[in-house]
């Protein structure tokens, strides 16, 4: 586990392993977070549409410039002691929004953020319940959602698919109710100012934050292979509130959610081998880990996995 922490405008992490603790002086928390402004600044733009190749590929080698620049700070100084583990990361401030599968030191590592080591420990200590089908969500005006989720329905027999004038926010929230596990391929935005007010983009209308308070058993796993609804708001006391923020206080267990604008081609590349892996009974880290190799991607596995 790596907590990060500030103190006086400086970055620290505190990092448990094999029993052992161990504080290491990460430099100014201010610079690690211009590399990852930066580095989201990057991402965000290359997604962007009639940008031309030229420009793509010289904002592409920035990303990875840029990557290998927070890997550096934030990764680099630990290595000596988390060697090739799986990590957990209590981040602090801007950190929640890292895109840790794209830095070299995370590459094929799996990585889970969970909001405290407390909130982890919560998690792993959930009974694993029953549950009921999986259900796959799609929103509208996502062309390459119904492949993805045709081809994430194969391998989950028995899945229940909700979509076109079917997947209103109302029969979702219905769904949602005692679902093992949860699919959403949607269109969806982080509202910073009022992070409750995040919303997935349903037929209808859209499902906001706020809307899921009003499940009584949430899914144990929900992805959401949408816009960027895996930034949260940090307020004092790293208190995070987002999407993410409101399904882990519900009950799930495993939320898994872009930090940044993805590709709506590129999505399903990643999602549809996280999901093979997931038949396979790989766990959601790993199995993410391993999906981000084959297709450059900024999902983040939060709460526990």
């Amino acid at each position: 586990m790596v907590m990060y922490l500030r103190s006086q405008g400086q970055l620290v992490a505190l990092v448990l392993v094999g029993g052992s603790t161990k504080v290491v002086p990460l430099g100014s928390y201010a610079a690690a977070e211009e590399q990852l402004r930066r580095l989201h600044a990057d991402l965000d733009t290359v997604v962007g549409p009639g940008l031309p190749p030229r420009m793509r590929a010289i904002l592409h080698t920035a990303a990875v410039r840029d990557g290998h620049l927070l890997s550096g700070t934030l990764l680099a100084p630990l290595l000596g002691m988390v060697e090739d583990r799986k990590i957990v990361v209590v981040p602090t401030g801007a950190l929640f929004a890292v895109p840790w599968s794209r830095l070299p030191d995370c590459a094929g590592r799996p990585v889970v953020v969970t909001p405290s080591a407390t909130a982890w420990l919560t998690a792993h200590d959930r009974p694993a319940g029953r549950g009921g089908p999986p259900l796959l969500i799609a929103g509208p005006g996502l062309e390459h959602g119904p492949r993805e989720l045709a081809s994430i329905a194969a391998l989950h027999p028995g899945a229940r698919c909700l979509a076109g004038e079917q997947a209103t926010p109302s029969a979702v929230i219905a769904a949602l109710d005692g679902s093992a596990l949860a699919h959403v391929a949607a269109h969806g935005h982080h509202e910073p100012d009022n992070p409750l007010f995040s919303a997935i983009d349903l037929y209808g209308g859209p499902l906001m934050g706020y809307d899921l308070q009003q499940l009584a058993r949430p899914p144990r796993h929900v992805i959401m292979s949408t816009c960027e609804l895996g930034l949260s708001s940090v307020r004092t006391g790293d208190e995070i509130l987002g999407m993410v923020a409101a399904l882990l206080a519900a009950g799930s267990t495993t939320v898994v959610a872009n930090v940044s604008r993805p590709l709506d081609s590129v999505v399903p590349e990643t999602m549809i081998p996280y999901h093979q892996l997931l038949a396979a009974n790989v766990p959601p880290a790993q199995a993410l880990a391993t999906a981000a190799t084959t297709a450059p991607s900024s999902f983040v596995c939060f709460g526990f996995g």
